[in-house]
């Protein structure tokens, strides 16, 4: 399965099991962080709460709507390296979810690929997906940019 299969898969499996989630609070514990925002200790969120900077590890591989997220110096499987949002209007201009999400994450995703250039690594570009309407009942969809990565060696 190329990575660009892959992304795609994770894209549509993601936003069906996202919206199932919406408004879901026990997957929204208090994740302890640091002063810097990084995790503290490893909690199990829903995979739309994750933030950019978390490492995380997808609780169960075929359900992709929980992550388990860590402190990057622990083992882990994905990053987010980036999130935002799209209207539909974005969407349809770039004909089609996962063209306008694999846009919007492509300057981000080539930013990561140098960080880890040692090759080592070479880390693929997936997506998390979600959808909420806006207070004026405007459609959004959020996503978030994530990579696969490994723990990072403490300094």
């Amino acid at each position: 399965m190329t990575a660009f299969t892959r992304a795609a898969a994770t894209t549509f499996i993601t936003v069906a099991a996202a919206v199932a989630l919406t408004g879901c609070s026990l997957l929204s514990p208090e994740v302890p962080r640091g002063d810097d925002g990084q995790v503290l200790e490893p909690a199990v969120i829903g995979s739309t709460q994750l933030l950019v900077d978390d490492c995380f590890t997808f609780v169960d591989g075929s359900d992709l709507s929980e992550a388990e997220v860590t402190p990057c110096t622990t083992e882990h499987t994905h990053i987010v390296i980036g999130k935002g949002e799209l209207e539909k209007s974005a969407i349809s201009e770039a004909g089609g979810l996962q063209n306008a999400v694999s846009s919007a994450c492509s300057e981000t995703f080539s930013a990561f690929k140098e960080t880890v250039a040692d090759g080592a690594a070479r880390p693929d570009q997936e997506f998390i997906i979600s959808e909420h309407s806006t207070d004026d009942d405007v459609l959004v969809t959020d996503y978030a940019c994530i990579a696969t990565d490994a723990a990072t060696p403490p300094a």
